[in-house]
Formats: C-alpha cells, sequence, structure tokens
C-alpha cells in the first residue's frame, strides 16, 4: 500500500524461470508493447539474488475465479465471454506483432493471469516473464512441436515466429475455458488429449456451459468458437492459426452476434460431429 497512491503487486520471478540477463532485456523491451488489455509494468528490480516485477493492483479479480468461483453470479452471459476472448486475442495479437523480432510471446498465459481492471476490461498480467524464446512449460512439450522458420518464410508473415507457439495453445484453453466452464485438469495444460476425448466422446449439449445453454446462445456460434479453439491445438503447426487470425475469426463471430436482433430458432441436432468439418 502507497500512501495516497495506487496499491502495487510485487511478483517474485523464481531464479530457474529466466535468466537475470534475460529478465533484463524482457523488462526493458515491454516498452514497445503497450496495449490496453496488457497490464503495464510498474517497474522491476533484478539482483544475483531477486528478480521482481511490480504491478498495479486489479481488485476485481481473475478470469479463472469468474469462471469457476461462486456460481451465483448471473451476470457473465455469452456477450461478456465473447468480448473477453476477443479482446485477449486482439491484446495477444498486438504483443506477438509488436515484439516479434525480440521473440517475446507470454510463455505462460492461463486464465489466473487474466485480470479485471475497475472497469472489468480484462487485462493480460505477468506477460513474457517466465518463458525463454520457444521454451514449452513441460506439460505440452508432447503436444506441441515448432514449425521451422527459413528466411524465405519471415517476411510472409508477422505471426511467423509464433507458429506453434506455446501461447496459441494456451489462448485454445482459454476459449474452452470460457465455453464449457470447466477447468484444465489439475492446472495442467494436457489439453489437446482432452479436447480430442470431448470431440470423440462427449459431443452433446453438455460440452458447452449449462449457463450459456439456458440463456438461449446461438448454439452455431457456440460451435464456430469451438472451432477456433480445435484449430489452435491442430496436429501440424502449419495448420494452427496465428493469434492475428484467431482475433480475426473470433472479432467475426462477435460482429455477427452483436448484428443479430432477433432470438434464433434452435436446431433441435445441432451436437453431429459434422459442424466440425
Amino acid at each position: 500500500m502507497i500512501d495516497n497512491g495506487p496499491t502495487l503487486v510485487v511478483k517474485r520471478i523464481k531464479e530457474r524461470a529466466i535468466s537475470s540477463e534475460e529478465f533484463k532485456r524482457r523488462m526493458l523491451k515491454m516498452d514497445q508493447g503497450k496495449h490496453p488489455n496488457v497490464l503495464s509494468v510498474v517497474a522491476f528490480y533484478c539482483s544475483k539474488q531477486e528478480k521482481l516485477v511490480i504491478y498495479e493492483h486489479q481488485s476485481n479479480g481473475s478470469l479463472f475465479k469468474l469462471l469457476h468461483g461462486s456460481k451465483d453470479d448471473d451476470s457473465f452471459d455469452w456477450g461478456s465471454r465473447l468480448n473477453i476472448a476477443s479482446r485477449i486475442a486482439e491484446a495477444l495479437a498486438f504483443m506477438h506483432k509488436e515484439l516479434r523480432e525480440d521473440g517475446i510471446a507470454h510463455g505462460n498465459l492461463k486464465s489466473t493471469y487474466i485480470l479485471f481492471n475497475k472497469n472489468m476490461d480484462p487485462c493480460i498480467s505477468e506477460y513474457g516473464i517466465m518463458a525463454s524464446e520457444n521454451q514449452v512449460q513441460p506439460e505440452l512439450s508432447r503436444s506441441i512441436s515448432f514449425a521451422k522458420i527459413t528466411p524465405a518464410e519471415d517476411h510472409e508473415s508477422d505471426h511467423i515466429l509464433f507458429k506453434g507457439d506455446v501461447d496459441i495453445y494456451s489462448l485454445s484453453a482459454i476459449l474452452l475455458e470460457l465455453l464449457t466452464g470447466k477447468m484444465v485438469q489439475d492446472g495442467r495444460f494436457d489439453l489437446a488429449t482432452w479436447v480430442h476425448s470431448v470431440v470423440r466422446e462427449e459431443w452433446t449439449a453438455e460440452v458447452f456451459d449449462r449457463a450459456l445453454i439456458a440463456e438461449g446462445v446461438n448454439k452455431e456460434r457456440m460451435v464456430n468458437l469451438l472451432q477456433v479453439a480445435l484449430q489452435c491445438v491442430a496436429s501440424s503447426p502449419t495448420k494452427r492459426p496465428s493469434t492475428k487470425e484467431v482475433s480475426a475469426k473470433i472479432n467475426a463471430i462477435k460482429e455477427e452476434d452483436e448484428r443479430s436482433i432477433t432470438l434464433e430458432t434452435r436446431d433441435p441436432s445441432p451436437w453431429s460431429q459434422d459442424h466440425l468439418s
């Protein structure tokens, strides 16, 4: 608590998470990537013994708490979830573009690191402070392979360095949490197995959050968003979309949703696996 000032949060970085040299480099580069939905670093400190990052405290909790905390709050409707998905994807796409040449992605994105400010706008916290470039968490190593980067490819797209990046995979987890209301099992990202089991064995209305079903959300749009999430965990890195492409796909769903002025007739059998073809 600062007298006559904001409440601050100090994040201690474990020594094994990132080297001191890499930590300093990343913190100095973060000023290049200013986005309203990415929590800004107020200050940082680095010595042989400590690495600290300081943020302003966000008092409205995290996406994880909103999804998996009290179920008494009925305000977390489809429009709110779609808006969060849109803003987070846009913020990631922006950061990837701005910090592409420096190879700085988030590296550890999950719903606990999406915080809400005083206006209930989602903010990505702890961007780029955990993993080194192209470093994958052990839980992900069996599921993610990286696209080979060649000079010929480098000029073709702003997202090439992030093809197959852990952020794409983690964004899929967040989209699935928003759609299903379920936790990633035990806090681990064994997501590819979970997704495939859902498609193969649980392709019913129960896949989606009951609150969304009760709300009468357009099922086709929920399926469309699920398709985006599944594309993010495609077995081939070249088939996974970039964050820029994910953002465009989500915004298209959001725009269609906003244009709809009447409740659409429910499809009596919208749960066929054919929707994923």
